[in-house]
């Protein structure tokens, strides 16, 4: 071993590289925070959400900055996302299809039920919408904008992400406070635990007005690689038409279209689901 592999060597087993993990953990949670904000944020902010020093949250805005991963306004000073991002998240839609391959359903969605249909995948426990085909024949259009996270405990999108998460994901996230966003959201960690329990045996799970009164959304998982939850698929509209629980027709064609797709990504699951419904049924039909 020559003089400068052993430096190599020494370096990384020292403990101060623990202080790098620790850097890049704070750099992820900002890009993090200002994803979830939708907008730009001051130094202070971004410091006082983190709970970290303000020198040290801008030592790290410094370093974002010139990677291109954020961007300073010069005449308000405030921090948002920048353009490499945008370049990387495109990268990756790429390298995973199943937005290329979930296109068509949306599409199908939207034109036989007449609603708007949303993609989600999950990330970390939380759903992140990554397309949407937008009712073209409402006259008033309710939709979800790409980037958007509703909150998991109480949104059709965040429940299912959740039903299909590790149990310490589940647990993590109902150790928080639980906030709605209106006041017919559940916040209760045991009607919720409830309620994942029921989506694992129906496949799907319903949020009538949770996240805006009059508005239902009702979503599916769609799975890949054996059980893994690869992606929710779910419409969403006014509770006149999308009502609860939701009509049979909207039911079964999300769970077709699901099924479809978690076949394409490898996955049987809702064909061992499917054989499990009907022994059910049969069963409660001999009673």
């Amino acid at each position: 071993m020559d003089v400068e592999q052993g430096r190599n060597r020494a370096r990384r087993g020292r403990p101060g590289n623990l202080n790098s993990v620790e850097a890049v953990k704070v750099a992820v949670r900002i890009l993090d925070e200002l994803a979830l904000a939708q907008r730009a944020m001051r130094v202070t902010e971004l410091a006082e959400v983190l709970g970290e020093t303000t020198p040290r949250v801008h030592r790290h805005l410094s370093t974002l900055r010139e990677m291109g991963l954020i961007e300073q306004d010069p005449a308000t000073d405030l921090y948002r996302l920048g353009w490499r991002v945008f370049q990387l998240g495109e990268a990756a839609g790429t390298q995973f299809d199943l937005r290329k391959r979930a296109e068509p359903y949306l599409l199908r969605l939207r034109d036989e039920l007449r609603e708007s249909a949303v993609l989600a995948v999950p990330v970390n426990g939380v759903p992140m919408t990554i397309a949407c085909a937008e009712n073209i024949y409402a006259r008033i259009c309710i939709s979800v904008k790409p980037g958007n996270r509703p909150l998991p405990h109480c949104s059709a999108l965040g429940r299912v992400t959740l039903a299909f998460s590790s149990r310490q994901l589940q647990e993590e996230a109902l150790a928080k406070p639980l906030f709605g966003e209106s006041p017919r959201s559940i916040t209760d960690p045991s009607e919720i635990r409830h309620r994942l329990k029921l989506i694992q045996e129906q496949f799907y799970e319903m949020s009538n007005g949770e996240v805006l009164l009059g508005i239902n959304t009702v979503a599916v998982p769609i799975f890949r690689d054996g059980d893994r939850l690869a992606g929710i698929l779910a419409i969403i509209g006014s509770i006149q038409n999308v009502p609860d629980p939701p009509a049979k027709k909207q039911l079964d064609m999300l769970h077709e279209c699901a099924a479809e797709l978690s076949e394409q990504l490898g996955s049987r699951k809702y064909k061992t689901w499917g054989l499990r419904q009907r022994a059910m049924q049969g069963l409660e039909a001999l009673r």
